[in-house]
């Protein structure tokens, strides 16, 4: 049973290796409405902890992000493939960097997730809007009715800018609320915005 299980994860690996397809690097930026983020337009990957970044608002200084996506189309006409959201570590000296990919820190206290780039088999997907640059997460299920369903897909842009707290760390940083279209975060820090690529 271990060795079909094993011989199973490897393949998978394998699939995912042969047929990724990595985009053009952009910067991600926000616009909101709200003036408290006035002239804070970019994101950048901070320090969180060891081989760990969360995504910063900034005035100034961006990152460059990637899309690694396979070949297949997309559930919903008008937005790319779902794919991973991908930040490259520089480490030391090597001339390589580690391609990390973006999950959400989930803490059952809140319903903020904190998007994390780190070494790690999780990974939240994600899509972008054709001649917009939105990123949006499909969602599939819905447990509002009962039974629970999933056979629609819903497009998600809950992405807000929030102080959060992961490990003492304390940084304004885009996050996700958890839930349909219609929640509203905890955290009465947070601030609503919409989040673009920008391919440079």
């Amino acid at each position: 049973m271990k060795f079909a299980a094993a011989l199973s994860a490897l393949a998978l690996v394998h699939a995912a290796v042969a047929q990724t397809i990595q985009s053009k690097p952009f910067e991600l930026m926000i616009q909101s409405s709200n003036k408290a983020i006035h002239g804070k337009k970019l994101l950048a990957s901070c320090h969180e902890g060891a081989a760990i970044e969360s995504l910063c608002v900034t005035g100034g200084d961006s990152s460059r992000y990637f899309l690694n996506t396979t070949k297949g189309s997309s559930p919903v006409k008008g937005y790319t493939t779902s794919g991973l959201l991908v930040w490259n570590l520089p480490v030391g000296n090597e001339p390589q960097a580690d391609s990390e990919p973006m999950s959400f820190y989930v803490d059952p206290g809140t319903n903020v997730a904190l998007p994390l780039f780190e070494p790690s088999y999780e990974s939240q997907y994600v899509a972008f809007e054709e001649g917009t640059g939105a990123m949006v997460i499909f969602s599939y299920l819905d447990d509002t009715v009962t039974p629970p369903t999933d056979t629609k897909v819903k497009v998600l842009k809950n992405w807000y800018a929030c102080e959060y707290n992961y490990s003492g760390y304390v940084y304004h940083t885009l996050n996700f609320v958890l839930g349909d279209a219609t929640a509203k975060p905890q955290n009465p820090s947070c601030v609503k915005v919409q989040v673009h690529r920008k391919f440079v």
